[in-house]
């Protein structure tokens, strides 16, 4: 039987319905914004309320402004819908559902409005969204994005304007390492957890030799720096790291290249419909009888046209709502089906999660967004969420969590016939604790003494 091991990554699979594909962002760089500021920025203003508006604590703050930073569009809008849909019912989970007269979820004694905005992928449309954000709009706090890159180039503003900026659903380690500086976090894992979580279990039932296909931009080099990293502390070795434009339709050579190589397993780092293609290619050549192929379990739509030839097999997954047994969890998933008529989906939980810790910091600050006690109150900071406890380290501002392995059971999205779909896929197999797995600091440059004693590539 073919044997399809998993390895989640920040996009591995998009919902096939989405038809369009997002452009090549190429990662080697931070885009400069288009346009540049003609004076100094400035903090950003604090929005006076309109009229005064009181709750049994006393008047409430001003209104506190947050900039998303999304896809409403293209190919990972889907990923785009499921981090606004978190967010928002996080807001309403840490407020305990109080609102002002307009209707606005109150976080540390101040109405909270969400501006949503579509990067389309692009760092530079993100930079310049951001800007005006900060600029014409008043917006104290940043969350987001879904790609990398985009990710990357917002560092840049957050540490310009001194705004913290809150990283989920992106994944790539390099947003907390090459591109870290102290006004970025992120509650999104990184490439690292993916790896290290279920590169033991390759390394040991499977064989020692990887190797790799990734998307050629920051996501796919991540994933790849993350792999040699993990398989290196099971004593596995990747012998052949190969990347493919983000547009590619025909994966032949790639696919050779693997196959040639001689392999035990080959680890697919792929995003958006693409991925469809790539996986029909192997199969054809013959790859998913030479190799162990390893991908990811993504969002709940894409599997039945996917993971066919899964059925039976273990791989690793970042959230799925069956797994965590919690009260948060619980609501979640209740709520989501009310509002939705559908269960929360892959990162769904980073969304939530990005509300709840940016909850839990302003109210140690007094509903303070000023960059430097956000940052106090972030850095060390443990919560909890949707997939249990979280905890931003302090050192480099990853997010240390709970990971999945599980195995597939089911392809059948709406099992009991009655319209509305339940995608119960899973068998739990293994759920880590959140601080199990020894992701490494990957800060450089002037930032790097800031990993101590911590595990490093």
């Amino acid at each position: 039987m073919k044997k399809l091991m998993t390895i989640l990554s920040l996009l591995t699979v998009l919902s096939l319905a989405l038809g369009a594909c997002v452009q090549q962002i190429e990662p080697t760089a931070t885009p400069e914004p288009t346009e540049a500021p003609t004076e100094e920025p400035t903090e950003a203003p604090e929005e006076e309320p309109t009229e005064e508006e009181e709750t049994g604590d006393g008047e409430l703050g001003p209104v506190l402004k947050i900039g998303m930073l999304s896809m409403q569009s293209g190919t990972m809008a889907l990923y785009g819908q499921q981090q606004h849909r978190g967010f928002m019912l996080g807001l309403e989970y840490a407020s305990g559902g109080a609102t002002d007269d307009e209707g606005r979820f109150i976080i540390g004694n101040r109405p909270v409005e969400v501006l949503l905005r579509d990067t389309e992928g692009d760092p530079e449309k993100g930079v310049q969204l951001a800007r005006e954000l900060i600029e014409s709009e008043g917006v104290e706090l940043l969350q987001g994005p879904v790609s990398s890159a985009v990710a990357a180039a917002l560092s840049n503003v957050a540490q310009e304007y001194e705004i913290p900026l809150m990283v989920s659903p992106a994944a790539s380690a390099f947003i907390t390492g090459e591109y870290f500086n102290p006004f970025v976090f992120r509650v999104s894992r990184t490439s690292y957890h993916d790896t290290m979580i279920i590169a033991k279990y390759l390394v040991e039932n499977v064989g020692t030799e990887f190797a790799h296909i990734g998307v050629d931009n920051a996501f796919g080099q991540a994933s790849g720096a993350a792999l040699q990293y993990s398989v290196q502390q099971y004593g596995g070795e990747l012998i052949e790291d190969i990347y493919a434009p983000f547009d590619t339709t025909d994966f032949t050579p790639y696919i050779q290249q693997a196959m040639d190589s001689g392999a035990d397993c080959l680890f697919l780092t792929w995003a958006g419909t693409g991925y469809v293609t790539l996986f029909q290619q192997l199969e054809d050549l013959g790859a998913l009888e030479d190799m162990t192929v390893a991908t990811g379990y993504g969002d709940n739509a894409s599997f039945a046209a996917v993971y066919g030839a899964a059925l039976g097999q273990i791989g690793l997954n970042v959230y799925h709502y069956t797994v965590p047994d919690n009260e948060i969890n619980d609501w979640l998933t209740e709520r989501h089906m009310e509002e939705y008529q559908e269960p929360p989906d892959l990162f769904t939980a980073g969304g939530m999660a990005s509300a709840l810790v940016y909850a839990k910091a302003l109210e140690e600050t007094d509903g303070d967004t000023t960059g430097e006690n956000m940052i106090a109150a972030l850095e060390g900071i443990e919560f909890e969420g949707p997939k249990g406890t979280y905890y931003i380290r302090p050192e480099d501002h990853v997010c240390l969590q709970p990971m999945n392995i599980l195995k597939l059971v089911n392809l059948q999205p709406d099992q009991d016939g009655d319209g509305v779909p339940e995608y119960e896929f899973f068998e739990t197999v293994y759920v880590s604790d959140y601080d199990e797995i020894q992701v490494p600091c990957t800060l450089t440059g002037e930032y790097a003494d800031r990993c101590g004693d911590l595990p490093t590539p």
